[in-house]
């Protein structure tokens, strides 16, 4: 399995296997449950959104590494995994810390510190140094239209966390149905995080090559997001038209995901 006899390697990643399956699914299908376990959690539209959200994020981490299972180690993936795990357990231990001793509940940050480690040793026991070699051309290809579906993506998340800069509670604020919250902006932030970790293996896929694993895992990202803003559309759940600007990059990001992924797995 990930086409190496190091145990070590194989242990510590189905430990991170374990752990984002685990929120996966929880998120995903029973984020009753997490608000259960925080009081800092109420049992609002907006906490299940994003926790649902952080679900189908998960989902593709876990795309990922079933993908690696497979294919082999992949650098790019480690570009993506390790500084989101690293955000995440100061996010999960940021939240905690500022609620009364008797709130507090550190379980997230300890199991996602757990997964930063398994990635860690998983990346420096399987693959050694963290070399960034330089691949022929930009992104790998000279398929002109995988190139700018690429570039189209690193701009988005760049513009995502731009926005989020200027106005950290601009997500919540253009879309109808989330609640302005202390903890809506914790989300907002974790949001945040997801295309910080996108920016980072997006920059290395740029210079080394791109990554069929990452774009695997960004194909069951935006199908399970696109199947849901149908889903929601459909049910009636949107509010006065939704967040505009949600949809479109939802949109855009599930027909993208596909091209990129039709045209680059035959060669895999």
């Amino acid at each position: 399995m990930f086409k190496t006899d190091d145990k070590v390697v194989q242990i510590s990643l189905a430990v991170s296997y374990a752990i984002m399956a685990m929120y996966a699914i929880i998120n995903f299908f029973n984020p009753a449950y997490i608000i259960d376990q925080y009081a800092s959690l109420e049992a609002n539209d907006t906490n299940v959104f994003f926790l649902s959200w952080f679900g189908m994020m998960n989902f593709g981490a876990v795309a990922g590494l079933i993908y690696m299972g497979y294919k082999g180690l992949d650098r790019a993936y480690f570009a993506y995994g390790i500084p989101l795990s690293a955000l995440f357990v100061y996010w999960g231990y940021a939240g905690q810390s500022v609620l009364p001793a008797d709130q507090q509940n550190y379980t997230a940050a300890v199991l996602l510190g757990v997964n930063f480690i398994a990635l860690l040793v998983a990346r420096i026991k399987g693959m050694g140094a963290f070399n960034i070699d330089k691949a022929t051309n930009l992104w790998g290809t000279d398929d002109k239209i995988v190139q700018g579906l690429l570039w189209l993506g690193l701009v988005g998340q760049v513009l995502f966390i731009i926005q989020y800069i200027i106005n950290p509670a601009g997500f919540i604020e253009q879309t109808p149905g989330l609640e302005m919250s202390d903890v809506g902006l914790r989300f907002s932030m974790g949001l945040m995080f997801f295309a910080l970790a996108w920016t980072c293996t997006l920059l290395y896929q740029l210079r080394c090559g791109y990554s069929m694993t990452m774009v695997v895992t960004g194909l069951v990202v935006s199908t399970m997001f696109f199947m849901t803003m149908l889903n929601f559309f459909i049910s009636g759940s949107v509010q006065d038209g939704g967040n505009t600007q949600l949809t479109a990059v939802v949109i855009l990001n599930f027909f993208g995901s596909l091209i990129l992924f039709f045209r680059l797995q035959s060669k895999h």
